[in-house]
């Protein structure tokens, strides 16, 4: 299956990583259908690299090895919730978190951005207000800003 292109009108650039290419996000979701989902969005507007983890600690694993440009994160994990990785996220890295989660308690978006979340995205969700928080993340999120 050859990769899908970017329709016109789906301007996000997945601002470029600094290494070179395509945006590289962190995916940290335990659902395989939200992450067949997710990474099919992610394709389609031209991310160069999508990992993909089904718990904190297996993120925070990843990121000791991997450099990311953007994390998405599910509140509702195995082992430990999201929040603890928005915590150690903020503390280490600061990198760009867009929470996407099933949560729609107004308490749970409030201490997701007191953690540090960048954005917050209910599931389920459209493919084009997930690219657009994206979006509107990555235009306003600058390393050392």
């Amino acid at each position: 299956m050859g990769r899908v292109q970017p329709r016109p009108g789906e301007h996000l650039l997945l601002y470029p990583s600094q290494r070179g290419g395509g945006m590289k996000v962190l995916l940290v979701e335990d659902n395989p259908d939200h992450v067949e989902l997710v990474r099919a969005a992610l394709e389609r507007v031209g991310a160069s690299e999508v990992h993909v983890v089904g718990d904190v600690p297996s993120a925070k694993e990843l990121m000791e090895k991997e450099s990311v440009d953007l994390i998405l994160l599910d509140l509702k994990l195995p082992k430990t919730d999201g929040f603890s990785l928005l915590s150690w996220v903020r503390g280490r890295s600061g990198l760009p978190v867009v929470v996407l989660t099933t949560s729609v308690h107004p308490q749970d978006m409030k201490v997701a951005y007191e953690q540090g979340a960048t954005g917050y995205v209910v599931k389920p969700t459209r493919f084009e207000e997930l690219v657009r928080t994206m979006d509107q993340v990555m235009r306003l999120w600058s390393p050392g800003g």
